[in-house]
């Protein structure tokens, strides 16, 4: 995953096999504490990126 979108579109996708009984909902669970993990790093890095006053970009949090 290289950014905030696919890891949306990968969330998606989890609901939806769990949804579906294709994956079961410990490793549905598994994911998503890792995704939140993954964000919770992005908004702290872009918090530091603010008091700071350093503009450097994100990559994970870019989407184009």
């Amino acid at each position: 995953m290289r950014n905030v979108k696919e890891l949306r579109n990968e969330l998606v996708d989890v609901f939806s096999k769990v949804k579906s009984g294709e994956m079961d909902t410990t490793q549905g669970k598994t994911l998503v504490a890792t995704s939140n993990a993954m964000l919770k790093s992005a908004q702290l890095e872009l918090e530091h990126s603010k008091l700071t006053g350093n503009t450097k970009n994100i990559k994970f949090l870019k989407t184009d």
